[in-house]
C-alpha cells in the first residue's frame, strides 16, 4: 500500500453570419481572479511537456507538466498535487496523467512539494510559497500556452488534497472546481469562505480513512465531512463521495476529473444537479445543509 499522508452551431453559417444581432448572447458570469504577475518577472517555456524547472517565490522549483501534442486553443488546466511522502513523478505514473491529458485535451500540471514545509505543503507553516507557485503556474499556463482561465481546477490526495482544500479557501475565486481524495478541513486547515461558491467533490474511504503521523491521527472522514458542511453552508454544489478503501485513492481517480470536474466552468452553475450525478463506483449524495440530508 502506498504511503499516503493528511498529509449547437447553425447548420447554415451563411445564415448564422447574416443574424448574428439575433442570436442568444450567453452571458459568462462573473469573471474569474485577474492573473497574478510572475513572481520571478517572468515565466518559463512550456515548449516541450515533461519537467520544468523554474523560479518562484525566489526558490527553485519543478513541475511536470503535460498536454495534447497539437496543443489546441483555450485548453483547460488540471493542477495535481501529490501526497506526502510521494512526488510528481510518482504521481504521474499512478494517475497516468501523461495520456490523460493527451485523451483529454487538458493542460496538467503536477508540482513537486517545497520538502521544507512540515507536510510538504504550505496549509501548515508558510502558505505563501505554495500560493505563489500556483499563481505563478495559472498565470504562465495562460499566458504562454494560451490556456482557458475559466478552466482551472485542483484535485489531490491526502496531503494534497488538503492542498487543494486550502486553495479552495484562498484562491477560490480562480478555480471553476475542486476534489479532494482525502482532504477536509479542521484544525490542519481552518475554513474560510471562499471568494466563489465552487462546486466541490469531495471524497474519502470511509471511518478507516485515517494516518497516524507520529503521534497525531489525522481522521480525514471527519475532515472531510466538516468541509462538506461549510462548503454547502456557504452556497457550495457539494457532491460527497465515500468509498471502501480506508486511505487511499478513489476506485477511478480518472472519472473523478473527467466526469465531474473537467465540466464545469467558473462563473457558470454546475451542469451537474442531484439527479444527474455522475458514476463514480462510490456511494456518493449532494450535500445542501448537512451530510445527513
Amino acid at each position: 500500500m502506498l504511503l499516503l499522508l493528511a498529509c449547437a452551431a447553425p447548420e447554415d453559417d451563411e445564415f448564422a453570419a447574416e443574424n448574428t444581432d439575433s442570436a442568444e448572447v450567453v452571458d459568462e458570469g462573473p469573471p474569474p481572479a485577474d492573473l497574478a504577475d510572475p513572481s520571478a518577472g517572468s515565466c518559463p517555456s512550456f515548449d516541450e511537456p515533461g519537467q520544468v524547472k523554474f523560479t518562484s517565490a525566489d526558490l527553485e522549483r519543478k513541475a511536470r507538466i503535460f498536454y495534447p501534442e497539437d496543443r489546441p486553443a483555450n485548453m483547460p488546466v488540471l493542477f495535481v498535487w501529490h501526497p506526502l511522502g510521494a512526488n510528481a513523478r510518482s504521481m504521474v505514473s499512478w494517475l497516468e496523467i501523461d495520456s490523460f491529458a493527451e485523451e483529454n485535451g487538458i493542460i496538467a500540471v503536477v508540482p513537486d512539494a517545497d520538502d521544507s514545509m512540515p507536510f510538504e505543503w504550505g496549509f501548515t507553516g508558510n502558505a505563501s510559497v505554495d500560493l505563489a507557485l500556483y499563481d505563478d503556474l495559472r498565470t504562465c499556463l495562460v499566458q504562454e500556452l494560451g490556456a482557458d482561465v475559466r478552466r482551472v481546477y485542483s484535485v489531490g490526495m491526502s496531503a494534497g488534497a488538503l492542498w487543494t482544500t486550502y486553495l479552495g479557501i484562498h484562491r477560490g475565486d480562480t478555480l471553476a472546481s475542486i476534489a479532494t481524495w482525502s482532504g477536509g478541513t479542521g484544525d490542519l486547515v481552518p475554513y474560510s469562505t471562499p471568494a466563489y461558491a465552487f462546486p466541490a467533490l469531495l471524497v474519502f474511504g470511509g471511518d478507516d480513512d485515517t494516518y497516524n503521523a507520529g503521534g497525531y491521527v489525522v481522521e480525514f472522514h471527519e475532515l472531510t465531512l466538516e468541509f462538506a458542511d461549510q462548503l454547502a453552508g456557504d452556497g457550495h454544489f457539494v457532491d460527497l463521495c465515500e468509498h471502501d478503501l480506508g486511505h487511499y485513492f478513489p476506485p477511478d481517480p480518472q472519472a473523478t476529473i473527467s466526469d465531474f470536474l473537467m465540466v464545469q466552468r467558473y462563473g457558470q452553475p454546475s451542469p451537474i444537479t442531484e439527479d444527474n450525478l455522475p458514476d463514480l463506483s462510490m456511494d456518493c449524495q449532494v450535500v445542501t445543509g448537512g451530510v445527513s440530508d
